[in-house]
């Protein structure tokens, strides 16, 4: 009886027997130590259609050790066309047996290489996986220099493929990998992802695909899913009950995992010199990856993981709303809104060329208040500055060290315009410099448009009417740079939830023009908190008596006024002014 059939029967007897409580032995398996050189097998993978094909396998020796515990069978595939494709991405998991016992899951092969050499992961590695009980994902780490991120951005295309390079973490140096495939994504956002995953190719989505899964059997991870869709390809290698495993490889190299579970059809296999792949459609969840390990992925046939809800609406030359759902996994939460964000605004009108970005994101929390984000972006990196802006502060949420957030929901509404109308804060000229405390001070803002003429915008400041005598002055400018110098005068390090989501809650977008007064006032931040002005001898003991949470600041905020503009605005400037106690001046 052929491998694939009797893999066939036994699950059926499996469905039977699960209401006597019978349990169902496993393919037996072909232990590593058994394996010689020369010996002869069956591949497993659909080609074409839903059907699983054989394709001969022959071994070439065991690759011991090549990292600490995992050793791999080297073997050379033929039949289905793979002495002129290679090893084909979509193909790993593929099930490999020898006669009626199971040796492993096809795991890796190289690009460019002339002939058909598999890396095969043992069975006996990936059932391992079905072992111990399941640890609560843990998150990365998230600190405030992602806080310092938002306000002081880096060059937004590198910063973004570096963080997506997170969805590869299964992928293997000269590996084809997993097939990765898009659905609804523009160019712009393909070419970023290609970048960070590989071979990227679009699915189509089949809902009428069937909800059951053997081995052999084409089986995606699904991490975006709706008007957008983001997914990887593998094979099923064994399946014990509603259980299977597949890839053979790491999906994400994250753990215990949650991400939806579909079957998929492959609709025809595309040659490449540099890597071939497969091509085909993806149906609706039907179960959930919970494990993520070095050997392989296990999955759970049933019930199918929460996802985060996700709603975009661009508006501008074409206006279209994209609702999408999202794996829950918080390392790459973040990454998974980003290239949401990217691919809906390269979607509707292109993410590419001079731009303007007015973005308004409501993030649901669990628990907490709604937390709203306000940003303007310009420029021919708008569009992957607005997804930056979003990752850092979805990804902080999601992985912060303070406490455990739950995002319930996001919403974005983007307005996308042609025009451009960045405009550079030049100077900023005072009517007087020597004030008194609570007088009012004119200031006259030199304004640059983007190809454009200057011109002077006029602001009022009250002055605080406490202020010490001596030197005060103004920072003048867009409100990010703004909140990052009051970030850099503050120090500030939030010790609780609570003050981080201030924080955020706070941020000032690059459309408002404002003015921070800065006094020179000795004191400390501890634990979050600002403590300014302290005599000298109340700073020693402070730090003396908790050092790891004080930080000592030379200077304070001590006012703030904003007014919006109707452009992007970038730049700071400082004015200095003299406080006089004695009178108005």
């Amino acid at each position: 009886m052929q491998p694939k059939l009797c893999t066939r029967i036994l699950g059926l007897a499996a469905l039977a027997l699960a209401t006597s409580g019978a349990a169902l032995a496993p393919t037996p398996a072909l232990p590593l130590a058994e394996v010689e050189p020369g010996t002869m097998g069956q591949g497993w993978s659909v080609f074409s259609g839903r059907e699983p094909e054989a394709f001969e396998v022959e071994v070439l020796g065991v690759w011991q050790m090549i990292s600490p515990g995992s050793s791999y069978v080297l073997t050379r595939l033929s039949g289905q066309g793979l002495e002129e494709t290679g090893v084909i991405a979509g193909m790993s998991g593929s099930p490999v047996y020898v006669g009626d016992r199971l040796l492993g899951a096809v795991a890796f092969g190289w690009a460019f290489a002339t002939d058909a050499i598999a890396g095969v992961t043992p069975i006996e590695s990936m059932r391992l996986m079905n072992e111990g009980a399941a640890a609560p994902t843990r998150p990365a780490s998230a600190t405030t220099a992602d806080l310092v991120e938002l306000v002081r951005p880096s060059e937004p295309r590198p910063r973004l493929a570096a963080a997506l390079e997170r969805l590869g973490g299964g992928a293997r140096e000269g590996s084809p990998g997993l097939l990765w495939s898009s659905m609804g994504l523009g160019p712009a956002t393909q070419e970023l992802l290609r970048e960070a995953v590989g071979p990227m190719v679009a699915a189509g989505a089949a809902d009428d695909l069937s909800a059951d899964l053997e081995p052999g059997d084409a089986v995606a991870a699904v991490l975006i899913d709706g008007d957008l869709r983001l997914a990887a390809t593998g094979t099923v290698t064994d399946r014990q009950g509603d259980t299977v495993l597949a890839f053979g490889h790491p999906f994400l190299s994250m753990g215990d995992i949650a991400v939806p579970m579909a079957a998929a059809e492959i609709l025809a296999v595309v040659p490449s010199l540099a890597n071939s792949f497969k091509v085909g459609n993806i149906g609706p969840a039907i179960g959930s990856f919970d494990r993520d390990r070095p050997a392989g992925v296990r999955g759970r046939l049933g019930a199918v993981p929460s996802m985060m809800p996700l709603t975009i609406r661009v508006l501008g030359e074409v206006e279209r709303q994209f609702d999408m759902r999202l794996a829950r996994v918080a390392p790459i939460a973040g990454a998974l809104v980003a290239t949401s964000i990217l691919g809906s605004v390269d979607a509707a009108n292109g993410a590419g060329g001079q731009q303007e970005l007015d973005l308004t994101a409501t993030i649901s929390l669990t628990d907490q208040e709604d937390l709203v984000l306000r940003q303007r972006f310009d420029g021919a990196s708008a569009g992957t500055a607005a997804a930056l802006h979003v990752m850092n502060v979805v990804g902080f949420l999601a992985n912060n060290e303070l406490a455990e957030v739950e995002i319930a929901a996001v919403d974005l509404e983007i307005l996308q315009s042609r025009q451009r109308r960045a405009t550079r804060v030049v100077a900023a000229h005072p009517d007087r410099r020597l004030v008194s405390p609570g007088s009012t001070v004119g200031l006259s803002v030199e304004l640059s448009a983007y190809q454009g003429k200057s011109w002077r915008h006029r602001m009022e400041v009250e002055l605080p009417a406490d202020l010490a005598d001596g030197t005060y002055f103004l920072l003048v400018g867009d409100g990010t740079s703004l909140d990052a110098a009051r970030l850099e005068l503050e120090k500030f390090e939030p010790a609780k939830i609570s003050q981080a989501l201030e924080f955020l809650g706070g941020l000032h977008s690059r459309a408002q023009l404002g003015v921070l007064g800065v006094a020179v006032a000795p004191g400390l931040a501890v634990n979050g908190e600002l403590m300014p002005r302290l005599p000298g001898s109340i700073r020693e003991i402070w730090r003396a008596g908790a050092p790891s949470g004080a930080t000592e600041v030379r200077t304070a905020v001590r006012q703030e006024v904003m007014e919006y503009l109707d452009r992007p605005l970038n730049g700071l400037v400082r004015v200095d002014l003299e406080i006089d106690a004695g009178g108005d001046r």
